[in-house]
């Protein structure tokens, strides 16, 4: 069987009917029939279904799994927001062309931004479908769980990885267990509170060595709470795989089993105008082009941890989302995976053999 996804998700709540529900029903039911028929591979529409946005490249927590255990914030703040103008515009031209969902966020915590609220406000008032972002959850505050549910937000994902508290602060760097379960919980019911049903909540648990034994606890708690629960396979970025030779990787048959679907569903954009083919960390070594934009804005210059080939940010052609979407280099993503030829690039290799779910 073919595989394109790392996610397993437990639903108790259909989060696609209440979407559809507070949306333009015909237009959601296109929206999810293009993305079905992208993650299996069978068609590329004329523009990204999805934009992903890295509103502001830093985070509050250092976990270890995550580029930000290399890298502190320091210089990492508003120097590195992204313009509200240059978003208003990807949105304009992308509901115009064919641009369906967006999320919120990338290598960052979203709720960094106060002025999130805006950015949810003008995408849903402009037509996006589906608006989502995940975040470790330290910053939802009451006033910030009001705001979020009455922003138009359609999706909220918790990223915890743990049933318990020892588990949780080996993995959650800088995070405190008790107060971001609290809040957690504290959402749920001023959710309910105001009588609404989005955004719906989704707990979200990567599997790695040091939590997986916590996994069915971690389930039983959240089942009967929160709308989801996303069990999610490790990309392992800072573990160093990646190092079979595509002859070994032929002998385990590992050039046909497995199809990435993210050229054919999406792009993020970055803090500093970059576009990345894909949502992985190591989508960040591999940027196809820097953002053409006509606010004139320009982008951050604070350097990331992920580019680790410097030079190519000076090489970048500078094209708009379109242009990107339909360039050699998107092409080329798409032929290979479409193939189960990932070995063919030596990121995608090593993207695809850090992933827990894939045998080596």
């Amino acid at each position: 069987m073919e595989k394109t996804e790392v996610t397993t998700v437990k639903t108790r709540v259909n989060s696609s009917e209440l979407i559809r529900n507070s949306v333009d029903a015909q237009k959601y039911d296109e929206y999810r029939d293009q993305w079905a028929k992208a993650t299996a591979l069978e068609e590329v529409t004329n523009f990204p279904i999805q934009i992903d946005f890295e509103l502001n490249y830093s985070c509050n927590f250092t976990c270890p799994m995550c580029t930000w255990n290399a890298e502190s914030t320091e210089n990492k703040g508003q120097k590195t927001w992204f313009d509200f103008e240059v978003f208003k515009e990807v949105i304009d031209e992308g509901i115009s062309k064919g641009l369906k969902s967006i999320r919120l966020n990338y290598i960052n915590e979203p709720l960094i931004r106060k002025d999130i609220i805006k950015f949810i406000k003008y995408a849903r008032d402009a037509g996006i479908l589906d608006i989502y972002f995940s975040t470790n959850g330290s910053l939802l505050t009451d006033d910030v769980a009001r705001d979020l549910i009455n922003s138009g937000l359609f999706r909220l994902q918790v990223s915890l990885d743990a049933f318990t508290k020892e588990t949780y602060e080996k993995i959650r760097t800088g995070g405190n267990f008790d107060d971001v379960i609290k809040k957690v919980l504290r959402f749920i019911e001023i959710r309910n509170e105001l009588g609404d049903a989005l955004p719906t909540l989704r707990v979200n648990f990567v599997k790695n060595e040091t939590n997986q034994h916590e996994l069915d606890d971690f389930v039983k708690f959240w089942e009967d709470k929160a709308d989801s629960i996303g069990i999610q396979d490790l990309v392992g970025m800072m573990n160093g795989y990646g190092k079979l030779s595509d002859e070994e990787l032929k002998k385990k048959g590992l050039d046909s089993n497995f199809r990435c679907a993210q050229p054919f569903q999406h792009l993020t954009l970055r803090y500093d105008g970059s576009v990345l083919p894909c949502c992985t960390f190591f989508g960040a070594e591999i940027p196809v082009s820097q953002l053409k934009t006509k606010t004139g804005v320009e982008f951050s210059n604070v350097d990331n941890i992920g580019l680790l080939d410097k030079s190519l940010k000076s090489k970048l052609i500078i094209k708009t989302i379109e242009e990107t979407w339909k360039s050699k280099e998107m092409e080329f993503f798409r032929d290979i995976h479409k193939k189960g030829e990932f070995w063919k690039h030596p990121v995608c290799k090593k993207c695809v053999l850090s992933t827990s779910h894939v045998e080596i």
